[in-house]
């Protein structure tokens, strides 16, 4: 086996462990958006979440992290669509917004 097709092989497996921990990640954050949502009797539309923002952050330790800007759409009435936006560090959500809607 060359060096080539050992470091291959690495990247293909370290770009799938990626790709398999962000899908995870991502379906976490769809949940909790969810009930977010529930929670204020609002409706999370398209049952989905858009990765907007993906860059590292220097974690409150000292070390690197990755620090995602998830956003989603939810509706308080049913006419209007509003969006949210879910930050998270790492793994642990750092903050949720909703833009300000209208209260049935």
């Amino acid at each position: 086996m060359s060096l080539r097709s050992i470091f291959l092989t690495v990247l293909v497996f370290c770009v799938a462990w990626y790709w398999l921990r962000a899908r995870e990640l991502k379906d976490h954050i769809l949940k909790y958006a969810a009930r977010h949502c529930d929670e204020l009797s609002l409706k999370l539309l398209d049952e989905s979440v858009v990765l907007k923002e993906l860059k590292p952050h220097k974690s409150s330790r000292g070390g690197l992290c990755i620090k995602r800007r998830y956003v989603f759409d939810f509706t308080s009435t049913g006419e209007d669509r509003y969006q949210g936006e879910i930050v998270i560090i790492g793994r642990q959500i750092e903050h949720i917004t909703l833009e300000t809607h209208r209260v049935q």
